[in-house]
């Protein structure tokens, strides 16, 4: 049976050790089943406190990539939402933990980091990207919603790049994410190996002081050079004036009718025009909600009202459907539920249950 998370303890010169978790999936590009989920949180819970340890670093087998999210064709059969509220609660505690986790992780997002990749290299100390970073929230395509914590790092972006990238599902590069701040280095993929034996090197002492240790180590490594140019950087007066339209029926307009020749708007367009309306409408109301809500919203409470959002679409949303047709039958030809013009009034609010952002 195959070790879906490996790890290992790296002993430094000084006497600490540096622990590698390695998500093991490459097949499936390295999504997380329930059982990854657990394991993972069970060996950082295992280091938390254990002195001997010094920092993590969270990288993904092969070469394709860190992790292309949850493994949702696990859901599909999910008929009353146990399941999935079940992995939603463990998936976001994971990621709650790395958050507030007092030693420093590295997280190498190299190639596909998506979804619940997204989530792992946002809850992370230590971000770096490399010359083949591809990242996404592509849940409008599958009927989820833009989850793993997107509802706060989305609303942290730059004027309104956090709404477009999660209403179209747009897929960004490295430079991208370095250019927002998502990313806090840049590293060519060729060198992971050279940044371990680096940090082997390193005297680490206590928490605090080792997250500067680890940001001196990785600032050694880093060079932009290896990015391109940042095609989200480039679209940003455009992307905000679009999602500046107003409603979400107007925005929706203003993506439709868009006439422009900015390649990355018109692929974030595409995947858009195909994307559930129920997901839309279900960004476009967290989005502003917590813009417009309690300024002292917790991360913690951000991830429980997602818990029950994800829950409810896999119960009664749009994401059997987006799974049958991307997953199941391949036929890529979901039938949405609603279209934003046909939308029951009152129906997202089903969604939220009794949970608010306000």
């Amino acid at each position: 049976m195959t070790d879906f998370v490996l790890f290992r303890l790296m002993p430094t010169t000084q006497g600490k050790a540096v622990a590698v978790i390695t998500l093991n999936n490459p097949k499936a590009l390295n999504a997380q089943n329930l059982a990854m989920v657990k394991r993972t949180h069970e060996l950082l819970n295992m280091w938390r406190d254990d002195e001997s340890v010094a920092m993590i670093v969270l990288h993904g087998a092969g070469e394709k990539g860190l992790c292309a999210g949850g493994d949702i064709k696990a859901l599909y059969g999910d008929t009353d939402g146990t399941t999935a509220h079940e992995f939603f609660t463990h998936e976001y505690g994971l990621m709650y933990a790395m958050h507030i986790y007092p030693k420093p992780i590295l997280v190498w997002g190299h190639g596909i980091t998506m979804g619940g990749g997204m989530g792992l290299f946002t809850a992370s100390s230590h971000k770096v990207v490399t010359q083949n970073t591809l990242m996404a929230m592509p849940e409008v395509s599958i009927g989820l919603f833009p989850d793993a914590g997107a509802s706060y790092f989305l609303n942290h972006l730059a004027g309104k790049v956090g709404l477009f990238l999660g209403l179209t599902g747009a897929r960004f590069t490295g430079a991208d994410a370095y250019a927002f701040g998502v990313a806090d280095f840049a590293v060519s993929h060729e060198r992971f190996d050279d940044v371990l034996t680096h940090l082997c090197q390193i005297d680490f002492q206590d928490n605090a002081t080792n997250h500067h240790l680890l940001s001196a180590c990785l600032n050694e490594f880093h060079d932009i050079s290896i990015l391109a140019d940042s095609g989200l950087l480039n679209a940003f007066d455009d992307i905000n004036t679009l999602m500046n339209a107003g409603s979400l029926a107007d925005i929706d307009k203003a993506l439709k009718d868009y006439q422009g020749d900015d390649e990355f708007i018109k692929s974030a367009i595409a995947l858009y025009n195909h994307g559930s309306d129920t997901t839309k409408a279900i960004t476009f109301k967290i989005y502003h909600d917590l813009k417009t809500g309690k300024k002292d919203h917790s991360l913690r409470q951000i991830f429980d009202l997602e818990t029950i959002i994800g829950t409810a679409c896999v119960e009664k949303g749009d994401f059997k459907e987006g799974v049958r047709a991307l997953l199941i039958d391949k036929d890529k030809n979901p039938n949405w539920r609603y279209t934003l013009s046909d939308m029951p009034t009152g129906y997202i609010d089903e969604f939220f249950g009794e949970a608010s952002c306000n």
